[in-house]
């Protein structure tokens, strides 16, 4: 388009090694507290250091901007989860580390928007996690038994590096678009193989919420393309990539008991039929009894914990002994916890994003990129719970980082065509 940001504008971007070491040691060696704590402070050093300009710390009016941004958003949140905490909390949970961990993905997330202040630096700093997602993935296929991939549990995927299959089915989903974008855009070096690398890796986990991740992407990624005969090139494509998916979910033993009667049973349990999946029928029950917290505490919620700490008091449901557990959904956990206050405060900055993104659609192909993922992600709210885990944070904090430079990149343009053309 004619006032479209140059294509090439970000093609020189490359990895920032800081964080790609940074995100690597969280991924893989984040159940050893004072490593953890060490590379934390090691990041944090490290942004500080490449804001200092003659002897002061220099921060651009786009810094600022990012600063206000994680305050208002992320930084309410935790201040609202730790007022919770102490002045209306419904009960208190033994040795929880959900303040803390929330606290320090913010501190974290402060440091990520401080130094990602231009659309180049959020986009290393993205590279940097594709790569780090991959260290992730490899450490997490050596550490698993064979026997043990598909497999949730305490010796299930990923257990051994302290993630779970679902936390890492959902950054590898997220990858496989990155991986897509930032090759194309980026000259991101192996990008479309990092594509079936995180493919392989979504399916091995036997997470069926990646999967649907990665379906809810492909769906955007074809309908929203303008140009109608290769719209329906793609989906012609994809009836035949289906079409053999479907074939080899159906014939392969491993694939066929792991993903297509995992699937099956979903389906039969969310349609009432039968009780074939305890977990989707737990997790229908999670929702449920969060909306009924909210009814009954619907301001301010049950405080922090609050879901965890009313099943072990009641963990009767329906007949069903119901184990205390969070809900495993962002929109429940939040709302049964902090309430409509708590709702707001978090997805409010959420519309502010998606707001910019879609003014904005049309100025460069990233901004279709991260609309899409943005999305996904929201929509992947129904089944996770991103804030309480440091790769489900980073995903956020990288995106929207990405977003507000890219909005700001748009703007900027839009007013030195602006200018030329007064001039004129």
């Amino acid at each position: 388009m004619e006032n479209s940001i140059p294509l090439n504008k970000y093609s020189k971007v490359k990895p920032n090694w800081a964080f790609f070491l940074y995100f690597s040691v969280m991924f893989v060696l984040y159940t050893h507290t004072y490593i953890q704590l060490g590379i934390q402070l090691f990041i944090i050093a490290y942004v500080i250091l490449t804001k200092f300009f003659n002897g002061k710390i220099v921060l651009k009016k786009s810094t600022l901007k990012n600063m206000l941004f994680i305050c208002l958003w992320f930084g309410l949140f935790t201040l609202l989860l730790f007022m919770s905490s102490k002045l209306w909390a419904y009960s208190t949970m033994s040795n929880s580390r959900t303040m803390l961990g929330v606290f320090r993905c913010f501190v974290i997330g402060f440091a990520i928007f401080v130094y990602a202040d231009t659309t180049e630096r959020a986009l290393s700093v993205m590279q940097s996690f594709a790569l780090a997602s991959v260290v992730m993935g490899v450490a997490a296929m050596i550490t698993t038994p064979v026997s043990q991939y598909f497999q949730a549990g305490d010796e299930g995927f990923g257990q051994a590096i302290g993630q779970q299959r679902n936390l890492v089915g959902a950054v590898s989903a997220y990858m496989v678009f990155t991986c897509y974008f930032l090759k194309k855009y980026t000259n991101f070096k192996y990008g479309y193989f990092l594509m079936v690398f995180f493919i392989f890796l979504s399916i091995i986990t036997g997470s069926r919420s990646s999967l649907v991740q990665l379906i809810i992407l492909l769906v955007m990624f074809i309908v929203f393309d303008r140009n109608y005969f290769r719209m329906i090139t793609k989906l012609l494509g994809v009836v035949l990539l289906g079409t053999i998916a479907v074939v080899m979910l159906k014939n392969i033993p491993i694939l066929y008991e792991n993903i297509w009667i995992r699937f099956e049973d979903m389906f039969t349990t969310i349609s009432g039929d039968e009780v074939a999946d305890a977990s989707t029928l737990g997790r229908q029950f999670y929702r449920e009894i969060a909306f009924e917290m909210f009814k009954k505490r619907p301001v301010l919620g049950w405080g922090l914990d609050g879901f965890y700490c009313y099943l072990r008091d009641y963990p009767m449901y329906k007949g069903y002994y119901i184990e205390a557990v969070y809900s495993h959904c962002s929109w429940a956990e939040t709302m049964a916890s902090l309430g409509t206050i708590g709702l707001l405060v978090w997805y409010i900055p959420h519309i502010y994003i998606l707001g910019g993104n879609i003014k904005y659609f049309y100025s460069h192909p990233l901004m279709k990129y991260t609309c899409f993922l943005f999305i996904s992600l929201v929509i992947m709210d129904y089944a996770r719970l991103p804030w309480m885990s440091h790769p489900g944070c980073y995903q956020f904090f990288v995106l929207f980082a990405l977003i507000l430079n890219l909005v700001r990149d748009a703007k900027s343009h839009k007013k030195t065509l602006s200018d030329t053309e007064t001039s004129e």
